[in-house]
This record gives structure tokens, C-alpha cells and sequence, in this order.
């Protein structure tokens, strides 16, 4: 190519060749395509994404060429117009158990198949199903329709309703409209998102509604399905649309992970996941009546679905704490839950709704420290901590929920509540120390210094004040006297031990020992051992984490083994593994920095481990 000079002659210019600096990325995530950057294409999240803390977004996979040119069949078979596809779920009368023939669930607890018959008739099924008329009161939920796609190895159950007059709306393009609010100016909403692509399980609302009284309920509890918090919470969740969608999403993710297929939330689960997060951004309206109890019930349901994935996302959890922050200090729940009097409210609730937001406000603090110790939120948490006095009026509060249910007509919990009533108020004492704790981890060199002291004393009172407990729970002779939760709550206490003696510097699994710790990991695995063979816990937060937590600090190779097999949370199960393998290939101890790190960047920083 030429141009002519100023002196009217000629210039040759030369053209660069054109440097390739790597292999361009055609199935990258739509986030980095958009921003036409080189993705690692790694699934779920790619490492920019995570990195940079975007929402990792994944194009739907385009069908073959062969199954877009199929059609209906053949030309010939067409005419009739009564030809249809044969159905690849068989019918229930001829097997009921065909779905568990070829899925082996994790327990014996078995679930019938679904059909392409079955409707959404919830009311049918829990008055003949659940003890008590009445016992669950529907609204007018609209259930959320699954389209079939030629990539599902089950066939989608489309249910017959109406769609609602929102079914229509984009929930992410919602999401980011801006929408005036106090809330939104607080926090950020990537907590509503619950992207990625998966197969339908073939599960429908009514099975899944049944799977979380029967199965999930009696496993997140110490208490019978029917008279646990989560069966309470169910009851009030029926009557508000949004709490229902996001239980239903809760309810179908942990159907999927009974059954085997891996804790990436089904089709079932995202739709209703999808529809629930619509509901929440049109109940921000600032001249809509606030729906208190749907929206704490909503929180705690989002905590649920979060914290089942195989590895906890910061940023999420971050973002969801923050924002209950801002809706109960907004509204003054905390203060309204520890008020003695109610018609101090104006009339804003009665008194069994707030003994219901008591109850849940427990569980989202329960849940958000647990969180925290991942280094996940924690602000809530932190918030309840910094008034002792508000946050044991509360928990005193939530205490009495059982001894209001009239609605449910069941009373059946009302003398395990009050035969347990002090191995709880020791199991609430415990989260709050272990928050504390989390707190002391994270602080700074002369914040840590004012707060051990304080923290290895109330430590030492609680084992002091609670003697005889521990003694029955160590002692087999008399572990028949025991109840599940005094099991539960001394093996948590042990486990605070040794995070207590590990929460700074000092890394996990180093030795030698000192005697003490070697006397709090012996007890810690003893009566873990024991929890389990005294009855089924396996969803129970804390017990997991003590799990963990004698997972990372023991060396015997028998006691990791059982350890291993015995953690069944998804996102700590993944955690465990991760960091034992580490730990094996350095021969060394892991600190809590280092942990906190890895979950961080999705177990992707290869961290050094620290020697012995």
C-alpha cells in the first residue's frame, strides 16, 4: 500500500503480521464473551468471573443437527394428527419405584416416581398425607411449568395451571432495572441469581413438598418431621407466595442431591428459584405493606439454597447477609422480636408472628454465622452480636413457637421442647461463642489479644456449669438418658476446642499435640461417633462442622475414613476433600487464612501448606 509524500513521491508502508496471542475461546461463558476476553471455559464458574466476582452466565446448549432436522416423525405417520412421542416415564401402576430402579438414594426413605398425570393438587395430597385437619393451608400458589428438551434424560412433568400475570417477566432483567428502595442502596443482589443449566429430575411440587416434611425436615432436626421448625416454617410458608416458590426450589435442589444427581440445582429448582426472585423484587415496591414473615421466610430459604452447593460462593452469601441486615434493621424486626409488648407495633404483627420472625431470626443468625466461619457474610450475625441482651431476648422469644401452634393443631413437640429446654439454651450458647470465635479469627493483632482471654473463660464455664451433661454424653453407661441434641451439642462444644486453639496462626493437624488438645480430639471423634449411632443428623449444620473440624485435625488414617464418609454436606464434603488431599501432598497443617483462601477462589489457589 501507498501514500504519496509532501515532495509528491511515493511511501511504501508495511503491514504488521498479526500477532495471535492464544487460541481463541468459542464456548467460553457468555460474560467473557461479551467483553470479548479469553475464557478458561471451566464449568460452573470460569476463573475470570471468579476472580472479578462477575455472574458466570452459560449459554443454553444449541440441540443437534440431527435432532432438529427429526421433526415429528415420519412424513407418513403425520396425517392422522393423533401421532405422539411414547412416553419415557413408565406409568405408576405398573412401577411406583421406577425412578429409584435406576437411582439409588443415599437412605431407604423412597419416593414414588413421577408421572406425566400427575397435577399440582397440594391440598388432595397433605390432607391425606400430613396429621390434622388442616394442617397445611395452601393459597393460590401458580405452579411453574418445565419444558420438555430432547437433551433431558427424564421426561419434563408439565403441570396444568394457568400462568400467572408475572410469568412472563425476566427475572434477571429485573434484577437489573433499577428499583427504588432502601434495601437495594444496602446490598447487592447476586443472591437472586441462580444461573447455569441442568437437566429436569422429573420431581413435581407435590413430591417435593412431601420429600421436605418427611425426609429433609426429620433430618435437619433433633425433633419428629412433624413437630420440628421446619415443618412450622412449611406451614406458614403455604401462604405466602414467595416463601412457597423458594422453599419449592429448596425442596427440589435437595431432591436432586437424595437422589444421587449432584448438588447443581435441577430445572424444577430454577424455575421456582427464577419465580420466587420476581416476587421478591416486586415486594421491594417502598408503597407496597411489607409481608414480614414472607419475606424472613424468603431469606431463609435463599440461605438454604446457597448453602447446599458444592462449593459456597462469597459473594452471594456476602451479599445475602447484607441485605437481611437491611431489612430487619429497616423495619426494626430485631428490636420488634425482643419487645415484650406488641402493641408497641402499632399493630404491625400479632403476637404468634412475632414469635415466628423470633424463631427465624434465630435460624438466619444460626445460618450466617456458619457462613462466616468460611468467611462468607457474617454481617447479621455480627449485627446480633454487638447487643447480648436483645439477642437473648430473642432466642427467649423463639422459644415459645411451638407452644403457639394452633393453627397446625399439633402439640406433639411441646415436652420434647421442654425436655431439651437445657441442652438448648447450652446448643444456642455454643453459636454464639462459635460466632465470636469467628469474629476473634478474622480480627486484627489487638483486637484478638482483649478477646482471647474472654473467650477461652466462658469456654471453660460452660463445660464448668454443664458438667453433668457431658459426663452422661462421655460415659456410655448412661447414654440411654441421653437425648440426639445432647449428643449433638457436646460434640459441637468440642469441636469449638480445638477451632478455638486453631483459629489464628496455628494450623490444623500440626503436632505434637499438647495434652488438653489431644483430650478435646479424642472426646470430639468419640462422641461424634456416638451422635451418629444415636439416631439420623445428617443435615444438621453444626454436626457437619464438627465433623470437619476433627477431619482437618486428625492424623489417624481410620478416623478421617469414617470422618469422610459421614459428612454428607455437599459444600463441605467438597471442602474436606480438597484440603485432605493438600494436606497429604505437603505432609503439613493448613491454617484458617489458608482455608478461607481456597473457598475464596473456588478451591482453585494451590496455597502452600504450612510444615509441621
Amino acid at each position: 500500500m501507498s501514500q504519496h509524500g509532501s515532495d509528491g513521491g511515493s511511501v511504501n508502508r508495511v503491514r504488521r503480521a498479526r500477532i495471535e496471542r492464544g487460541k481463541r475461546s468459542r464456548n467460553g461463558c457468555s460474560t467473557c464473551i461479551s467483553k470479548r476476553v479469553k475464557c478458561d471455559e471451566a464449568r460452573p464458574y470460569c476463573g475470570r468471573c471468579v476472580r472479578l466476582h462477575l455472574s458466570c452466565e452459560w449459554r443454553l446448549p444449541k440441540p443437534s443437527l440431527a435432532s432438529r432436522r427429526r421433526g415429528f416423525g415420519p412424513i407418513k405417520d403425520r396425517d392422522s394428527g393423533l401421532w405422539s412421542p411414547s412416553s419415557i416415564v413408565p406409568k405408576a401402576d405398573e412401577s411406583v419405584l421406577a425412578l429409584e430402579s435406576t437411582i439409588t438414594p443415599e437412605s431407604q426413605n423412597r419416593l414414588p416416581s413421577p408421572t406425566s398425570e400427575t397435577t399440582f393438587q397440594l391440598d388432595e395430597f397433605l390432607g391425606n398425607n400430613l396429621p390434622g385437619a388442616g394442617y397445611l393451608p395452601l393459597s393460590g400458589i401458580q405452579p411453574v411449568q418445565i419444558l420438555q428438551d430432547a437433551e433431558t434424560p427424564w421426561e419434563a412433568l408439565a403441570i396444568s395451571a394457568e400462568n400467572s400475570s408475572y410469568s412472563s417477566l425476566d427475572a434477571f432483567g429485573l434484577l437489573r432495572a433499577p428499583v427504588m428502595g432502601l434495601l437495594f442502596a444496602a446490598s447487592d443482589l447476586s443472591f437472586a441469581y441462580a444461573t447455569g443449566f441442568t437437566p429436569a429430575l422429573g420431581s413435581d411440587d407435590k413430591q417435593a413438598a412431601s420429600f421436605h416434611c418427611r425426609v429433609l425436615a426429620p433430618l435437619k432436626s433433633t425433633r419428629n418431621w412433624a413437630c420440628s421448625a421446619h415443618t412450622l416454617f412449611l406451614n406458614k410458608a403455604y401462604n405466602k407466595d414467595m416463601a412457597l416458590h423458594f422453599l419449592l426450589a429448596v425442596s427440589h435442589s435437595e431432591l436432586a442431591i437424595y437422589y444421587g444427581q449432584g448438588s447443581q440445582p435441577p430445572r424444577e429448582s430454577q424455575k421456582h428459584f427464577e419465580r420466587g426472585s420476581q416476587l421478591f423484587l416486586q415486594a421491594q415496591n417502598p408503597f407496597a405493606s411489607p409481608d414480614h414473615v414472607g419475606m424472613i421466610l424468603s431469606f431463609l430459604y435463599m440461605y438454604m439454597f446457597w448453602m447446599r452447593r458444592d462449593r459456597l460462593d462469597p459473594m452471594k452469601l456476602t451479599d445475602l447477609s447484607r441485605a437481611v441486615l437491611a431489612y430487619v434493621r429497616m423495619y426494626g424486626l430485631d428490636t420488634l422480636c425482643a419487645s415484650d409488648d406488641v402493641g408497641t407495633s402499632g399493630g404491625m404483627i400479632t403476637a404468634s408472628e412475632q414469635v415466628l420472625l423470633a424463631r427465624v431470626i434465630i435460624y438466619l443468625y444460626d445460618r450466617d454465622g456458619f457462613c462466616y466461619f468460611f468467611g462468607c457474610g457474617g454481617d447479621f450475625a455480627n449485627y446480633l452480636n454487638s447487643d447480648p441482651r436483645k439477642r437473648r431476648r430473642i432466642w427467649l422469644r423463639s422459644r415459645t413457637a411451638f407452644l403457639l401452634s394452633s393453627e397446625s393443631g399439633s402439640f406433639d413437640g411441646i415436652e420434647t421442647e421442654m425436655e431439651d429446654a437445657a441442652t438448648l439454651d447450652v446448643y444456642f450458647e455454643l453459636i454464639t461463642l462459635h460466632q465470636e470465635i469467628n469474629a476473634y479469627s478474622q480480627a486484627s493483632a489487638t483486637q484478638s489479644t482483649i478477646k482471647e482471654s474472654r473467650l477461652q473463660q466462658r469456654l471453660e464455664t460452660i463445660h464448668e456449669d454443664h458438667a453433668p451433661l457431658f459426663h452422661r454424653v462421655t460415659d456410655p453407661k448412661y447414654h440411654s438418658q441421653c437425648t440426639l441434641m445432647a449428643f449433638v451439642a457436646v460434640t459441637f462444644y468440642y469441636a469449638l476446642q480445638i477451632y478455638f486453639h486453631r483459629a489464628r496462626v496455628s494450623s490444623f493437624g500440626a503436632r505434637p499435640l499438647p495434652t488438653q488438645h489431644q483430650s478435646f480430639l479424642t472426646s470430639l471423634v468419640s462422641t461424634a461417633y456416638y451422635a451418629v449411632k444415636a439416631g439420623p443428623m445428617q443435615l444438621l449444620e453444626r454436626f457437619q462442622w464438627s465433623l470437619f473440624i476433627a477431619g482437618l485435625e486428625t492424623t489417624d488414617p481410620i478416623h478421617q475414613e469414617w470422618i469422610g464418609n459421614s459428612i454428607s454436606d455437599p459444600a463441605i464434603k467438597a471442602g474436606f476433600d480438597h484440603i485432605k488431599s493438600l494436606k497429604e501432598q505437603s505432609h503439613g497443617g493448613i491454617t484458617m487464612h489458608m482455608i478461607r483462601s481456597l473457598i475464596d477462589e473456588g478451591f482453585k489457589c494451590l496455597s502452600r501448606i504450612s510444615p509441621n
